[in-house]
Protein backbone atom coordinates (compact mmCIF):
# COMPACT_ATOMS: atom_id res chain seq x y z
CA UNK A 1 0.00 0.00 0.00
CA UNK A 2 1.39 3.45 -0.67
CA UNK A 3 0.82 5.84 1.76
CA UNK A 4 -1.03 9.11 1.01
CA UNK A 5 0.40 12.19 1.84
CA UNK A 6 -2.56 14.11 3.99
CA UNK A 7 -0.18 17.39 3.37
CA UNK A 8 0.12 17.67 -0.13
CA UNK A 9 -2.13 20.07 -1.86
CA UNK A 10 -5.04 18.14 -4.03
CA UNK A 11 -4.15 17.15 -7.44
CA UNK A 12 -6.11 18.32 -10.23
CA UNK A 13 -5.59 14.79 -11.96
CA UNK A 14 -5.86 12.32 -8.73
CA UNK A 15 -5.35 9.29 -11.30
CA UNK A 16 -2.14 10.39 -12.84
CA UNK A 17 -0.99 11.96 -9.52
CA UNK A 18 -1.79 8.29 -7.56
CA UNK A 19 0.19 6.69 -10.34
CA UNK A 20 3.16 9.03 -10.20
CA UNK A 21 3.20 8.54 -6.22
CA UNK A 22 2.19 4.49 -6.72
CA UNK A 23 3.71 3.18 -9.56
CA UNK A 24 2.31 0.17 -8.86
CA UNK A 25 -1.17 1.83 -9.16
CA UNK A 26 -0.18 2.10 -13.18
CA UNK A 27 -1.39 -1.23 -13.99
CA UNK A 28 -4.53 -1.35 -12.58
CA UNK A 29 -7.19 -0.10 -14.31
CA UNK A 30 -10.81 -0.44 -12.55
CA UNK A 31 -11.52 -1.70 -9.04
CA UNK A 32 -12.03 -4.90 -9.86
CA UNK A 33 -8.49 -5.06 -10.20
CA UNK A 34 -7.36 -4.15 -6.87
CA UNK A 35 -8.79 -7.88 -5.43
CA UNK A 36 -6.02 -8.98 -8.24
CA UNK A 37 -3.46 -7.05 -6.63
CA UNK A 38 -4.60 -7.60 -3.20
CA UNK A 39 -4.51 -11.03 -3.83
CA UNK A 40 -1.12 -11.39 -5.55
CA UNK A 41 0.45 -9.05 -2.50
CA UNK A 42 -1.30 -10.72 0.52
CA UNK A 43 -0.56 -14.28 1.72
CA UNK A 44 -3.57 -16.50 1.48
CA UNK A 45 -5.31 -16.52 5.27
CA UNK A 46 -5.01 -12.36 5.51
CA UNK A 47 -6.81 -11.70 1.75
CA UNK A 48 -9.45 -14.34 2.72
CA UNK A 49 -10.07 -12.64 5.75
CA UNK A 50 -10.64 -9.44 3.84
CA UNK A 51 -12.51 -10.97 0.76
CA UNK A 52 -14.56 -14.43 2.47
CA UNK A 53 -17.94 -14.02 3.45
CA UNK A 54 -19.44 -16.13 6.34
CA UNK A 55 -20.60 -19.47 5.16
CA UNK A 56 -22.41 -20.05 2.02
CA UNK A 57 -22.07 -15.62 1.11
CA UNK A 58 -25.91 -15.41 0.45
CA UNK A 59 -25.87 -11.94 1.86
CA UNK A 60 -23.06 -10.64 0.04
CA UNK A 61 -24.15 -11.84 -3.21
CA UNK A 62 -27.69 -10.35 -2.17
CA UNK A 63 -26.21 -6.71 -1.53
CA UNK A 64 -24.55 -7.01 -4.51
CA UNK A 65 -27.25 -7.79 -6.77
CA UNK A 66 -29.25 -4.91 -5.09
CA UNK A 67 -26.35 -2.33 -5.86
CA UNK A 68 -26.14 -3.89 -9.66
CA UNK A 69 -30.32 -2.75 -9.86
CA UNK A 70 -29.25 1.14 -9.43
CA UNK A 71 -28.56 2.51 -12.73
CA UNK A 72 -27.32 6.27 -13.78
CA UNK A 73 -29.94 8.12 -16.45
CA UNK A 74 -28.02 10.07 -19.00
CA UNK A 75 -29.37 13.28 -19.46
CA UNK A 76 -27.79 14.77 -22.82
CA UNK A 77 -27.80 18.45 -23.85
CA UNK A 78 -28.23 20.14 -19.77
CA UNK A 79 -25.36 22.21 -18.26
CA UNK A 80 -21.85 20.14 -17.32
CA UNK A 81 -20.49 23.55 -16.35
CA UNK A 82 -20.54 22.81 -12.53
CA UNK A 83 -20.96 19.38 -11.96
CA UNK A 84 -20.29 18.08 -8.40
CA UNK A 85 -20.31 15.21 -6.63
CA UNK A 86 -20.88 16.92 -3.09
CA UNK A 87 -22.80 15.83 -0.81
CA UNK A 88 -23.62 17.05 2.63
CA UNK A 89 -23.38 14.28 5.74
CA UNK A 90 -24.47 14.78 9.39
CA UNK A 91 -23.28 18.95 8.61
CA UNK A 92 -20.41 18.17 6.66
CA UNK A 93 -19.61 18.82 3.28
CA UNK A 94 -17.70 15.98 1.30
CA UNK A 95 -16.19 15.57 -2.25
CA UNK A 96 -18.67 12.97 -3.18
CA UNK A 97 -21.38 10.65 -1.44
CA UNK A 98 -19.22 7.59 -0.09
CA UNK A 99 -16.56 7.05 2.07
CA UNK A 100 -14.25 4.64 3.81
CA UNK A 101 -15.83 1.76 5.60
CA UNK A 102 -14.11 -0.10 8.57
CA UNK A 103 -12.12 -2.75 8.46
CA UNK A 104 -10.64 -4.56 11.64
CA UNK A 105 -6.74 -5.77 11.46
CA UNK A 106 -6.42 -3.48 8.61
CA UNK A 107 -3.10 -3.46 9.83
CA UNK A 108 -2.11 -6.73 8.88
CA UNK A 109 -2.43 -6.12 5.50
CA UNK A 110 -0.61 -2.83 5.18
CA UNK A 111 1.68 -1.75 8.11
CA UNK A 112 -0.63 1.19 10.19
CA UNK A 113 -3.14 0.52 7.41
CA UNK A 114 -5.56 2.83 9.45
CA UNK A 115 -3.29 5.19 9.29
CA UNK A 116 -2.82 5.50 5.38
CA UNK A 117 -6.86 4.80 4.85
CA UNK A 118 -7.04 7.94 6.93
CA UNK A 119 -4.76 10.22 5.35
CA UNK A 120 -6.14 9.04 1.84
CA UNK A 121 -9.29 10.22 3.02
CA UNK A 122 -9.07 13.35 4.18
CA UNK A 123 -6.58 13.79 0.85
CA UNK A 124 -9.66 13.30 -0.91
CA UNK A 125 -12.56 14.78 0.85
CA UNK A 126 -14.38 12.37 2.26
CA UNK A 127 -15.00 10.16 5.70
CA UNK A 128 -13.18 7.60 6.62
CA UNK A 129 -14.70 5.36 9.69
CA UNK A 130 -12.15 3.56 11.87
CA UNK A 131 -13.00 0.15 13.35
CA UNK A 132 -13.23 -0.48 16.56
CA UNK A 133 -11.18 -3.63 16.51
CA UNK A 134 -8.35 -1.73 15.04
CA UNK A 135 -4.74 -2.19 16.17
CA UNK A 136 -3.85 1.24 16.23
CA UNK A 137 -4.56 3.51 19.18
CA UNK A 138 -8.00 5.54 18.72
CA UNK A 139 -5.46 8.84 19.99
CA UNK A 140 -3.05 8.19 17.58
CA UNK A 141 -5.15 7.89 14.60
CA UNK A 142 -7.75 11.03 15.94
CA UNK A 143 -4.78 13.26 16.36
CA UNK A 144 -3.48 12.56 13.16
CA UNK A 145 -6.89 12.68 11.38
CA UNK A 146 -9.52 14.33 13.50
CA UNK A 147 -12.45 14.53 10.88
CA UNK A 148 -12.41 10.80 11.39
CA UNK A 149 -15.51 8.50 12.76
CA UNK A 150 -15.05 5.32 14.78
CA UNK A 151 -16.60 2.45 14.74
CA UNK A 152 -17.81 0.22 17.87
CA UNK A 153 -20.08 -2.23 19.04
CA UNK A 154 -22.49 -1.85 21.76
CA UNK A 155 -21.17 -3.48 25.27
CA UNK A 156 -24.06 -4.55 27.74
CA UNK A 157 -25.53 -2.13 30.23
CA UNK A 158 -26.33 1.39 30.12
CA UNK A 159 -23.06 2.13 31.94
CA UNK A 160 -20.71 -0.17 29.77
CA UNK A 161 -22.47 2.41 27.09
CA UNK A 162 -21.83 5.02 28.84
CA UNK A 163 -18.61 4.23 29.44
CA UNK A 164 -18.00 3.44 25.68
CA UNK A 165 -19.15 7.36 24.32
CA UNK A 166 -16.97 8.93 26.82
CA UNK A 167 -13.95 6.93 25.84
CA UNK A 168 -14.67 8.22 22.36
CA UNK A 169 -14.99 11.26 22.81
CA UNK A 170 -12.30 11.72 24.87
CA UNK A 171 -10.10 10.01 22.18
CA UNK A 172 -11.38 13.03 19.95
CA UNK A 173 -13.58 11.70 17.79
CA UNK A 174 -17.09 13.26 17.53
CA UNK A 175 -18.89 10.78 15.17
CA UNK A 176 -19.50 7.33 16.37
CA UNK A 177 -20.61 4.71 14.67
CA UNK A 178 -22.41 1.76 16.17
CA UNK A 179 -22.82 -1.62 14.61
CA UNK A 180 -26.56 -3.45 15.53
CA UNK A 181 -26.52 -6.46 13.67
CA UNK A 182 -24.06 -8.74 16.11
CA UNK A 183 -26.12 -10.05 19.00
CA UNK A 184 -25.21 -13.44 17.40
CA UNK A 185 -21.68 -14.24 16.03
CA UNK A 186 -21.26 -15.09 12.71
CA UNK A 187 -19.79 -18.13 12.23
CA UNK A 188 -15.69 -17.89 10.52
CA UNK A 189 -16.04 -21.31 8.56
CA UNK A 190 -14.37 -19.69 6.00
CA UNK A 191 -11.94 -18.24 7.51
CA UNK A 192 -10.98 -21.09 9.44
CA UNK A 193 -10.68 -22.86 6.35
CA UNK A 194 -8.40 -20.31 5.28
CA UNK A 195 -5.72 -20.66 8.54
CA UNK A 196 -6.96 -17.25 8.96
CA UNK A 197 -7.81 -16.80 13.38
CA UNK A 198 -7.08 -13.46 15.51
CA UNK A 199 -5.03 -13.52 16.49
CA UNK A 200 -3.18 -15.10 14.20
CA UNK A 201 -2.18 -19.04 15.46
CA UNK A 202 1.78 -19.55 13.65
CA UNK A 203 1.70 -22.68 12.12
CA UNK A 204 4.03 -23.96 9.25
CA UNK A 205 1.34 -23.23 6.38
CA UNK A 206 1.25 -19.62 7.93
CA UNK A 207 5.36 -19.09 7.96
CA UNK A 208 5.57 -20.42 4.51
CA UNK A 209 2.85 -18.31 3.24
CA UNK A 210 4.47 -15.21 4.53
CA UNK A 211 7.93 -16.58 2.98
CA UNK A 212 6.65 -16.59 -0.53
CA UNK A 213 4.72 -12.86 -0.70
CA UNK A 214 8.07 -11.00 0.87
CA UNK A 215 6.66 -7.63 -0.21
CA UNK A 216 3.79 -8.37 2.65
CA UNK A 217 6.48 -9.45 4.79
CA UNK A 218 8.88 -6.86 4.42
CA UNK A 219 6.69 -3.65 4.15
CA UNK A 220 3.84 -5.15 6.82
CA UNK A 221 4.96 -8.29 8.85
CA UNK A 222 8.25 -7.16 10.13
CA UNK A 223 7.37 -3.18 10.83
CA UNK A 224 4.64 -5.13 13.32
CA UNK A 225 7.15 -7.27 14.97
CA UNK A 226 7.99 -4.52 17.64
CA UNK A 227 4.34 -3.62 18.36
CA UNK A 228 3.58 -7.41 18.49
CA UNK A 229 6.50 -8.40 20.87
CA UNK A 230 9.19 -11.23 20.78
CA UNK A 231 7.23 -14.06 21.93
CA UNK A 232 5.73 -14.63 18.08
CA UNK A 233 8.79 -15.20 16.93
CA UNK A 234 9.75 -18.10 19.54
CA UNK A 235 6.22 -19.85 18.54
CA UNK A 236 6.95 -19.24 14.70
CA UNK A 237 10.46 -21.12 15.49
CA UNK A 238 8.82 -24.27 17.35
CA UNK A 239 6.26 -24.49 14.80
CA UNK A 240 8.27 -24.65 11.40
CA UNK A 241 11.07 -26.40 13.57
CA UNK A 242 13.44 -24.13 11.31
CA UNK A 243 15.75 -21.62 12.22
CA UNK A 244 14.00 -18.21 12.00
CA UNK A 245 15.99 -15.02 11.44
CA UNK A 246 15.17 -11.31 11.80
CA UNK A 247 16.70 -8.80 8.98
CA UNK A 248 18.21 -5.90 10.44
CA UNK A 249 16.35 -3.61 9.00
CA UNK A 250 -25.13 0.76 11.05
CA UNK A 251 -26.43 3.51 13.23
CA UNK A 252 -25.31 6.68 12.71
CA UNK A 253 -25.36 9.46 15.74
CA UNK A 254 -23.30 12.05 16.83
CA UNK A 255 -21.90 12.98 20.25
CA UNK A 256 -23.36 15.81 22.31
CA UNK A 257 -20.54 18.22 20.78
CA UNK A 258 -21.24 18.39 17.45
Amino acid sequence: MCAANSNQEKPTNPSTNSHRACPRLASILNLHEFEKAAQRHLPHSIFSYIANTSEDGRTARSNAMSFEKLEFIPRALVNVTNVSQKTSILGTTYEAPFGIAPMGLAALSAYRGDLVMASAAEQAGIPMIMSGSSLIRMETLAQQSPATWFQAYLPAGREAIKALVERVREAGFNHLVITVDVPVATNPDNNRRAGFSSPLRPSIKLAWDGLIHPRWLLSTFFELLPNMGYRILRTITRAVELPFFLPVSIVIFQTEED
